[in-house]
């Protein structure tokens, strides 16, 4: 019996659980947080299945394909010349009859380990099947990284997987990727796969793997932005508009939305000490004064009407509010608007 979850620590326990044979008979993942349900799922697959046999003893069902019957039935078979055999029930949230599986999970086959793999939101807890995954089954929930934690949690992973990291090109590394712990993992992995274990990651080797420009990149829009300096900010975004592919409009408003928060936590604190300002935005030093200038310049109730032009945007690309579709122009007239302030 397991609560879900979604921190780091509890998740590197888990994996810590299955590398070491404590595999339980059934499994509920789900949760946004697609990266660490992906690695779960693969670890409990190298865990149970034995190379030779792994074919006759891999089964995979779709939630809008199959019917919590077909599960049923497999998970009650052998495995064939193997000890355990793994049904991995995918998109599980599209399943149309899961209170079906509540026998099951009161009764699982021994010989079998069942993955309910439910991606992309939670399985309500309350409902009657919810309460018998918590009850009965290890459950992990994938919930995204609180911004507030993803700093220490990417450090350490960064460490977990033997590398160190500078204060700076961390902070360019989760600022770019909108402090999304997918995204920055991601990009982490063309750094891996360029630089030898050991190394501590610099800002160069973040501009070089991840492709960050040097001049036209999220700290600099951020900057300009915070400095109004109109025509670089206008400079800068003309050069995200005309490159797309390595800057996702929704991406770049994320982390504009994501700083502006902290602008305002800033306002809010302009009293207090350098330290505690670091301390509850989770900044560097070298960033301090920039994050001061900018809550003096979006003084009063401008930086409130930032959020929410950046709100907007968010709401115009998730299709939520209506608008043209053109996201180029709407990231365009959410950054003039800024500057207008």
């Amino acid at each position: 019996m397991a609560k879900g979850t979604s921190s780091y620590s509890e998740y590197n326990a888990l994996l810590q659980q299955i590398e070491s044979n404590e595999i339980a008979p059934v499994y509920l993942l789900h949760g946004e947080e697609y990266y660490l349900l992906e690695q779960i799922l693969e670890k409990i697959e190298k865990a149970v299945l034995e190379e030779a046999t792994k074919s006759f003893n891999h089964q995979l069902f779709y939630g809008k394909e199959t019917d919590v019957s077909d599960i049923l039935n497999a998970a009650k078979r052998f495995p064939m010349m193997a000890e355990k055999q793994l049904i991995v029930y995918k998109e599980a949230q599209y399943c149309r009859t899961p209170d079906q599986i509540i026998p099951y999970l009161e009764n699982p086959t021994p010989s079998t380990v069942l993955v309910w793999y439910h991606p992309g939101k939670n399985l309500p807890m309350n409902t009657r099947v919810g309460k018998k995954f918590k009850e009965l089954a290890k459950v992990f929930t994938g919930s995204p990284v609180p911004e507030r934690d993803i700093n220490p949690v990417i450090t350490q992973y960064i460490k977990d997987q033997g590398y160190d990291i500078e204060p700076k090109p961390l902070h360019l590394l989760i600022e770019n990727s909108g402090a999304k712990f997918s995204v920055i993992i991601k990009e982490l992995d063309k750094v891996f796969s360029n630089l030898e274990k050991g190394n501590k990651i610099r800002e160069e080797h973040i501009e070089k793997y991840v492709g960050i420009n040097k001049e036209y990149n999220i700290f600099a829009l951020q900057k300009a932005l915070a400095q109004k300096q109109k025509s670089r900010s206008i400079e800068i975004l003309n050069y995200f508009l005309n490159n797309l592919n390595t800057n996702p409009m929704p991406m770049l408003n994320g982390a504009l939305f994501s700083y502006f928060k902290k602008v305002a936590i800033t306002q809010s604190m302009m009293r207090s000490t350098d330290r505690e300002i670091m301390a509850a935005i989770g900044i560097p030093q070298f960033f301090i004064n920039e994050y001061r200038q900018a809550a003096t310049n979006f003084g009063g109730k401008k930086i409130l009407k930032v959020i929410e032009a950046l709100n907007d945007c968010d709401l115009k690309f998730k299709g939520i509010k209506e608008s043209t579709g053109d996201q180029k122009g709407i990231f365009e007239e959410t950054i003039l608007k800024i500057l207008s302030l």
